[in-house]
């Protein structure tokens, strides 16, 4: 009897191991910002082919003492301007459409919605993964590997000018 109650106890207590692997760990959100995420459920296929993943973002920004010689900085949670600090959303991917989603919601009802590759101009073509965009490329990536190959080639062949 007291074996089973440690056990009931230990399991309670100890967290499911959900692995990391669909989810980007890190991404920045502007100058001394990074959006760490840590993915909560495995992928599930949406009845309309989409994937999503419920996932807990903690945002950070760095709190720079200027005077200081040398610089000192701190991180600390966001709040503010930055967002909320920590807040539990659900990634969207549409490997085939190439979108990227996220929403409080896991029906997608409140999502924001947003090509993966840029449509237009003289980035046409080109994957959307810097920060001011939200880095959608490399998070739909992460659900959609085969599909997002040849955007990954590309990035990497940017960096190797």
């Amino acid at each position: 009897m007291l074996s089973s109650l440690v056990l009931l106890v230990l399991s309670a207590a100890t967290p499911s191991s959900v692995p990391q692997e669909h989810v980007l760990p890190v991404f920045g959100c502007g100058t001394g910002c990074r959006v760490e995420t840590e993915q909560l459920s495995r992928p599930q296929r949406m009845s309309d082919g989409w994937w999503r993943v419920k996932v807990r973002q903690r945002r950070w920004v760095q709190n720079c003492d200027w005077k200081s010689t040398p610089v000192t900085c701190v991180d600390e949670p966001a709040s503010g301007r930055a967002g909320p600090p920590v807040q539990d959303l659900w990634l969207f991917a549409d490997c085939r459409g190439e979108r990227f989603a996220t929403s409080k919601n896991p029906d997608r009802s409140d999502a924001w919605e947003q090509d993966v590759f840029y449509r237009d101009g003289a980035s046409a073509g080109e994957p959307k993964f810097q920060t001011v965009a939200g880095n959608p490329f490399m998070r739909w990536a992460k659900l959609c590997p085969a599909e997002a190959e040849e955007g990954n080639q590309k990035i990497r062949e940017g960096f190797q000018r």
